[in-house]
């Protein structure tokens, strides 16, 4: 506790020589001390006792209900005055000994002054402490005949729980319980995003998956024509897509910890999936740190409106790392198909080497429905294309200047769709009235918000795409941490 926030009682002087002023000089300390440490006296209101009264110190008032009677010292001998004293004082010592504790231990349950945004920060730190998985759950998988199948396959942690792959008797089984959850773990959630950067592709990525997640519970997801939803059931999951043919869309939910590494997705010809808009991975209220990494995601199929990967789980910490977004469809009376959306919130979103492209919207950040934390993109590009049919849309970076939560803009491009401006592909644009986008030297700025740091440049990366076609999905090997 620092100084400024501690609360301290009165000094009270040595025993000792408050006993030599009263006795005398001519009487030794460790005699005045015995007399100290002898007439201590309990201040508890229901013991009975005689009260000494002391010049200028209001004794009945101050032990009020202590049954008494105030004796003037002057009535006894010379000694028996001395010890009465000595007893009074002694009292005083240690009502004020016990008011300072009482004011210490007071002032350590007090908050320090935060100001209510890193209050806010601070509550959401450390994910909320959850029940690890339960045990003997299986998994199921509905097929419904045809092309544009809407059926889902859920599956949850446990005990024996096992996902089987269409067409085939095959099945694969989840380890048996979980590894318990650590400090380090949830120092993985926490690691300062600012350190590591990488630039373009090759080399070590930015942020390590949660620590232990080998040791999770695993999900196969083998399904083609279906989603697939893995509920977490408040625990930590590690979600390994087929390693050898595409699957259909994922969703992950009521999880702490996720992990995705590898694997390719290929969305569903159809708008909806279950009756909701179509996603290629959708994160739904999970608490720790969901990490996605190297896999490829196409959405272009003949049919298929979709977004790349979508959140709705305003305390989680969201990584995506070398993932390759191809060919999203999507229009404005459809699904809108975003690269990436966090539009039901998320407490941070991570993104280092991410490649995308979607004939309507890219990276669609502003605070919609759900309040966002903290984002940070790093190495990535955009690209517009032209499929029809074009349904408006052509904005592939969306904020917006009523956000407030800070985000880095680092290394990140976009390529207009064919036939639009750069000034009016970026959100808010040149003509906006409160934040306009200040466009300088092919890099787009918002100098009237404060809550963007870096900028967007124009067009692809000299070096080619932060993630070239047939780096990520299928055989995928992580280069590290």
């Amino acid at each position: 506790m620092s100084p400024s926030h501690r609360v301290s009682g009165p000094r009270v002087p040595s025993f000792s020589r408050r006993m030599l002023s009263l006795i005398g000089e001519t009487c030794t300390r460790p005699v005045a001390l015995l007399v100290a440490l002898g007439c201590l006296v309990p201040l508890a209101d229901d013991v009975a006792g005689t009260v000494v009264a002391s010049p200028g110190v209001d004794h009945a008032a101050a032990r009020s209900g202590v049954a008494g009677s105030v004796v003037d010292p002057a009535d006894r001998p010379d000694a028996e005055a001395a010890a009465a004293s000595a007893r009074v004082l002694v009292e005083e010592a240690t009502r004020s000994l016990r008011a300072d504790a009482l004011a210490r231990a007071r002032a350590d349950t007090l908050p320090l002054p935060t100001p209510a945004r890193e209050t806010a920060a601070a509550a959401r730190t450390a994910p909320d402490p959850s029940p690890t998985p339960g045990t003997g759950s299986t998994a199921t998988t509905t097929m419904t005949p045809g092309t544009g199948s809407t059926a889902t396959t859920t599956m949850t942690p446990g005990t024996g729980s096992t996902a089987m792959t269409p067409g085939t008797g095959s099945t694969a089984t989840a380890p048996v319980a979980p590894a318990a959850v650590t400090a380090e773990t949830a120092a993985a959630a926490t690691t300062d995003p600012e350190a590591g950067s990488v630039s373009g592709a090759g080399g070590p990525l930015s942020w390590a998956p949660p620590a232990g997640y080998t040791s999770y519970p695993v999900k196969r997801v083998t399904a083609t024509d279906s989603l697939t939803t893995v509920n977490g059931r408040g625990g930590d999951v590690y979600v390994q897509l087929s390693p050898d043919h595409p699957v259909g869309p994922i969703a992950i939910t009521d999880c702490r910890n996720a992990v995705v590494i590898g694997g390719h997705i290929t969305v569903l010809p159809s708008a909806t999936v279950n009756g909701a808009d179509q996603r290629a991975i959708y994160v739904r209220n999970c608490t720790g740190t969901v990490h996605i990494e190297g896999v490829h995601i196409d959405g272009a199929v003949s049919g298929a409106q979709s977004d790349g990967i979508a959140v709705n789980a305003p305390k989680a910490v969201l990584q995506i790392q070398n993932v390759r977004v191809d060919g999203l469809r999507g229009g404005a009376s459809g699904n809108h198909a975003d690269v990436f959306q966090p539009w039901g919130g998320v407490r941070e979103f991570r993104i280092d080497r991410l490649s995308g492209s979607s004939n309507f919207q890219g990276l669609h950040i502003f605070e919609n429905r759900g309040e966002i934390g903290r984002g940070i993109i790093r190495n990535t590009d955009i690209a517009g294309t032209d499929v029809k049919p074009i349904d408006k849309g052509g904005y592939y970076i969306w904020t917006d200047c009523d956000d407030d939560y800070p985000l880095l803009l680092d290394n990140v491009y976009v390529t207009p769709r064919p036939g639009r401006p750069f000034s009016q592909s970026v959100w808010p644009s040149v003509t906006h009235k409160e934040c306009p986008a200040k466009v300088s030297e092919g890099m787009a700025t918002w100098p009237a918000d404060d809550s963007i740091t870096g900028g967007v440049h124009e067009g692809r990366p000299s070096s080619g795409a932060f993630v070239p076609a047939g780096t990520v999905g299928l055989g995928y090997t992580s280069p590290g941490y």
